[in-house]
């Protein structure tokens, strides 16, 4: 009898042991796609003023432009700002600010003088240079 009260015991041990390890497990996956799911959907500029330059896709939730070097939208024009605007992803959607740039940001010819919430399809102008914006969920549905 004492010996059927230990097997069941050790029995009842390793399925408490085993739930412990499938409930840890699922709450990691459940994590993994709950970060995943927060990340941007992809954000790709078109300088409209060079018909040569390639769109440029982003991934990340904030996007410098500017004609520094090290902005990660790079344009070569005298009237765009060393840091002119920046793109950020926030509240599940994308927003365009100006950073108090010399000759101005307008969204589809509108001046930018706080955040607005930018849409697929929209066209920024800073200065005398345009960019195209395109927005994906996942750029499955845009091309490089």
């Amino acid at each position: 009898m004492l010996l059927i009260i230990r097997i069941l015991m050790a029995a009842a041990l390793y399925a408490f042991l085993g739930l412990v390890v499938y409930t840890v497990l699922r709450d990691l996956k459940q994590q993994g796609e709950r970060l995943a799911a927060r990340q941007p959907p992809v954000l790709i500029l078109t300088n409209l003023s060079d018909s040569s330059a390639n769109p440029k896709r982003f991934t990340k939730p904030e996007v410098v432009v500017g004609r520094e070097a090290d902005c990660d939208f790079s344009l070569d024009d005298q009237t765009v700002s060393s840091q002119h605007a920046r793109l950020s992803y926030h509240h599940k959607q994308w927003w365009l600010e100006d950073l108090a740039s010399t000759n101005g940001t307008y969204l589809n010819d509108d001046p930018v003088s706080s955040p607005v919430v930018l849409s697929h399809g929209d066209e920024v102008r800073l200065g005398r240079v345009g960019i195209k914006i395109e927005i994906g969920a996942d750029g499955s549905d845009l091309k490089d």
